[in-house]
């Protein structure tokens, strides 16, 4: 069977370290991974072919006529003008239904390449004013590299889950003897479903740092600047209960080990207020 992976161009990298990234929530991983990107301007190199990890669920309709199905990019790039470590940049823009195969995949590129360590990145969600300056939390895949991010003023997460490829990628580079960090900024959890630039803009604060790069990210604090006016609609949708979680954060969460969980009801009433605003023909 003819392999998925599709490269056109195979740098030679001194010492790479992969940053990847897909879509979840608030865009934070999505948005920190093109961010880095684009700002090193780091050149496209190859893609795994989509096809085999997707399964579109709709079509778009443009002047009245159904349009053929889009699938998402999966695409590698690369950048070689590090003085410690080169960077070999997978960029993912939706979440596959065959995450397990496609992160082999991933893995065997990296390992293609000696790649010495993965990096990753998530939302850490948290019952937080939208205001208060996002943390980071990690993970990593042995306890001597967990030691290694609090050098950085990372917190440990020791327990919970990370959801889709931003974590699963991880779970593949353990299981085949590859290191792997993954960073978490933190992001209000009444907020998961518009995009957060400022969790994104906490993450490469510290990733750049263990990197040894220096990249400006002062975009990324205008597009968070961008985003109050949303986050405070959004919170203005919070019951007073949830509010008082809020205004009680620091309590809350001194010994916090893993994300927290918004129930149904809320999310719901987010995303009919999304909805609302979209037929309004509000962005959001």
């Amino acid at each position: 069977m003819e392999s998925p992976i599709r490269f056109f161009k195979k740098p030679q990298l001194k010492s790479p370290c992969l940053i990847a990234g897909w879509s979840g929530m608030g865009g934070v991983a999505l948005i920190a991974t093109n961010y880095l990107r684009q700002k090193l301007q780091a050149e496209e190199c190859g893609e795994i072919l989509p096809h085999d990890f997707f399964s579109p669920t709709e079509v778009l309709i443009e002047g009245s006529v159904i349009q053929v199905p889009k699938f998402p990019e999966n695409k590698f790039y690369f950048w070689d003008q590090g003085e410690r470590h080169d960077l070999l940049i997978f960029v993912g823009n939706d979440q596959p239904q065959q995450g397990w195969e496609l992160a082999h995949l991933v893995l065997d590129v990296a390992e293609a390449f000696n790649v010495r360590r993965i990096y990753t990145s998530a939302a850490f969600p948290l019952w937080m004013h939208h205001s208060k300056e996002p943390r980071v939390w990690g993970t990593a895949t042995t306890a001597q590299l967990v030691k290694y991010l609090k050098i950085y003023g990372v917190m440990p997460m020791s327990e919970g889950s990370i959801g889709g490829l931003n974590g699963l990628l991880l779970g593949v580079a353990k299981q085949r003897g590859v290191e792997g960090v993954c960073l978490l900024g933190e992001m209000p959890i009444y907020a998961t479903r518009i995009a957060n630039p400022k969790a994104s803009q906490a993450i490469l604060e510290v990733l750049t740092k263990m990197l040894g790069i220096v990249v400006d990210l002062e975009d990324l604090t205008v597009m968070a600047e961008q985003m109050e006016p949303s986050m405070e609609q959004l919170y203005g949708l919070l019951s007073e209960e949830a509010r008082d979680a809020i205004a009680n954060f620091e309590d809350l969460t001194a010994n916090l080990r893993s994300p927290l969980e918004a129930d149904q009801e809320l999310f719901d009433e987010i995303e009919r207020f999304l909805r609302e605003q979209r037929d309004k023909g509000e962005e959001l």
